[in-house]
């Protein structure tokens, strides 16, 4: 468990938190359109969505292990060769290396080896990966701004590249789960096929035909959730400092502000594990969801700029946080853990489409309407997370009472 919190946080802020302080640097030095670059990291999530469910797929069939050993090895590689670029060709290169690996390294990888590691104990076990993953942008946004002052751009990635190489290539190999050829450990060479029995909506429907007609509007449902919830998170994972100057906070300040995200999660996601014996999934669906709207209502309340801005980054870190343990928690609770790691590809690939579109399209909307019109737009994209999830339970809630289970 604390090994592959490590590589979730040297994973994600070695890769998909770099642009955010990263990407005008390299754009300004080689005199590049800033659209250019911030394209090739867009780009990377989009091959990521396309690959989402036959990387899934693999994952089930070889194991977690050899899937997220290898992806450190090509961000090792990609971060090395994105040191030496010159010209956008390379940067693009090195993305599509990145995106390739993207999703298995990440949350969604993680996530079906500790399925697979934990049993019952999944949800546990994902909470606290969670709460160390949290914390990546926290830790990274100010390493990147350091390295990039002493380094350079060029040897902060030479720098994150050994990361990847000399710490969460290693780490995966051994605590990943299973590799091809060796025992699973405590005999959980498969996924069980069905979700713990304290999971209500995990119980098989009398009719299969019903049971299948359930898990279609799941995934429709949870798709859609997400796809919305991954607008406004890959957009304030590379807009969100920005976006704090443009509602009137200094550069300094914005940076430190923005960086509260990270102990917010981490708050959230202690107190989840906290209270998971009492709560479901289920049950912390919508109001999760909810709280990604109700964090944009502080910027329009007449307070001072600084405690507004707080405010609203503490609940949308508070509710990001939750919402990654609700990702792998949800489907494992509501369909099942049989195919888990490709059933999370099915969901992230909408999601991971919405990511790569999101900075670009945010970006474009902040520079041309400003940050009042910015943060409506991801008010909206809340209100869309919130009125699917609330969908969702009420579906769930009949599906449980379909299968004859008890609330």
């Amino acid at each position: 468990m604390l090994a592959l919190g490590v590589t979730q946080i040297v994973g994600w802020g070695t890769t998909f938190y770099v642009p955010a302080i990263l990407s005008r640097p390299i754009a300004e030095t080689l005199d590049l359109p800033l659209l250019g670059v911030l394209g090739a990291y867009c780009w990377a999530l989009l091959l990521s969505g396309l690959l989402s469910r036959k990387i899934g797929a693999l994952i089930d069939r070889y194991g977690a292990a050899p899937l997220l050993t290898g992806a450190s090895l090509l961000a090792a590689a990609a971060l090395a060769l994105h040191a030496t670029a010159d010209s956008l060709l390379p940067i693009w290169i090195a993305w599509s290396l990145i995106g390739l690996g993207m999703r298995a390294m990440l949350y969604d990888g993680a996530f079906a080896a500790l399925t697979a590691l934990a049993g019952p104990g999944a949800r546990r076990a994902i909470s606290l990966l969670t709460l160390m993953g949290g914390l990546a942008s926290t830790v990274f946004w100010p390493i990147s701004h350091l390295l990039l002052e002493s380094l350079g751009w060029r040897g902060t990635l030479a720098v994150y590249g050994a990361l990847n190489l000399l710490i969460c290539a290693p780490l995966h190999f051994w605590f990943a789960g299973c590799l091809p050829g060796r025992d699973a450990p405590h005999g959980q060479s498969e996924a069980p096929t069905t979700a713990p029995a304290t999971a209500p909506s995990a119980h098989p429907l009398a009719d299969p035909e019903e049971r299948e007609r359930w898990v279609r509007i799941a995934v429709t449902l949870l798709a859609t959730a997400f796809a919305c919830h991954a607008f406004i998170w890959s957009a304030l994972a590379v807009h969100l400092p920005r976006l704090l100057q443009g509602l009137g906070l200094g550069a300094g300040l914005a940076v430190t502000v923005a960086s509260l995200m990270g102990p917010a999660q981490v708050l959230s996601r202690s107190a989840e594990l906290f209270a998971q014996r009492w709560l479901s999934p289920v049950a912390l669906a919508v109001p999760v969801f909810a709280m990604l709207p109700l964090s944009l209502v502080p910027l329009a309340l007449p307070l001072p700029q600084t405690i507004a801005a707080i405010a609203f980054v503490a609940l949308y870190g508070c509710s990001n946080g939750l919402l990654t343990i609700l990702r792998g928690a949800l489907p494992l609770t509501l369909i099942g853990s049989r195919g888990y790691g490709e059933l999370l590809g099915r969901l992230a690939a909408p999601s991971l489409f919405v990511s790569a579109l999101s900075p670009l399209i945010f970006g474009q909307v902040l520079e041309t309407w400003g940050a009042e019109v910015s943060a409506s737009l991801l008010f909206v994209a809340g209100i869309g997370c919130t009125v699917a999830a609330a969908a969702l339970v009420r579906h769930a809630r009949h599906a449980t009472l379909g299968a004859g289970t008890p609330h």
